[in-house]
């Protein structure tokens, strides 16, 4: 499971990224390109992931299992993948509802980035604290264990800001984007998933100095 769970990071870290690109296509026909918007989205996408650091770490200390860890990633990637379908409704419906309104464009995208990304990119940052509880062996290895989820994310990250830029946005367009970044999470998270049902890891009882991860 060890070898999943770090495939997964990478893959959260790669549509972590592609999903803040493709979103701001879906809403430039909208809100427009401004930097103003970039602006709501990145700062908002920050928030979220920092919601998620907290929460998945908290989540892990609590229920620090391998089945979990690969379900919240299946979710997000499901909702993800439905984005698209979405968008348009939720979209039209934001950008009606503040007409009129002072900053009205401004408040429109915190409304839509809001419903349409919140819930995946908490989860997506739920994922490296998750992912250290489980895979810290020791105490004494913490640092290691950080520096390699945390290494992999932003390797991931790196690739999910250079292909759907140059390979999925401008060949396969923008829903297909979302949809090929959830669908590979819900892929990695139903198998790996499936997997920890089935063969259950059993972890001998801990020595003194170590963190157990059923």
């Amino acid at each position: 499971m060890r070898f999943a769970i770090l495939a997964m990071i990478v893959c959260c870290g790669a549509c972590s990224l592609a999903v803040e690109l493709a979103a701001s296509q879906v809403l430039a026909p909208y809100f427009g390109d401004s930097i103003n918007v970039w602006g709501v989205l990145i700062g908002m996408v920050l928030l979220y992931l920092s919601i998620g650091y907290v929460l998945g770490g908290r989540i892990a200390d609590r229920h620090p299992r391998f089945w979990l860890f690969f379900l919240l990633q299946a979710l997000a990637g499901a909702w993800v993948a439905l984005t698209p379908a979405v968008a348009g409704p939720v979209l039209a419906t934001s950008l009606h509802a503040f007409q009129g309104v002072a900053g009205g464009a401004v408040v429109s995208t915190f409304a839509a980035v809001i419903l349409l990304f919140a819930v995946p990119t908490v989860l997506f940052g739920c994922a490296p604290p998750f992912a250290i509880r489980l895979l810290l062996p020791r105490v004494e290895a913490g640092g290691r264990t950080a520096g390699r989820v945390y290494a992999l994310s932003t390797a991931g990250s790196i690739l999910g800001a250079l292909v759907p830029v140059f390979v999925t946005i401008p060949y396969l367009g923008t829903a297909q984007t979302f949809a090929g970044a959830g669908l590979l999470l819900v892929l990695l998270g139903v198998g790996a998933l499936a997997i920890s049902i089935l063969r259950p890891r059993r972890a001998p009882a801990p020595e003194r100095g170590t963190v157990r991860a059923p």
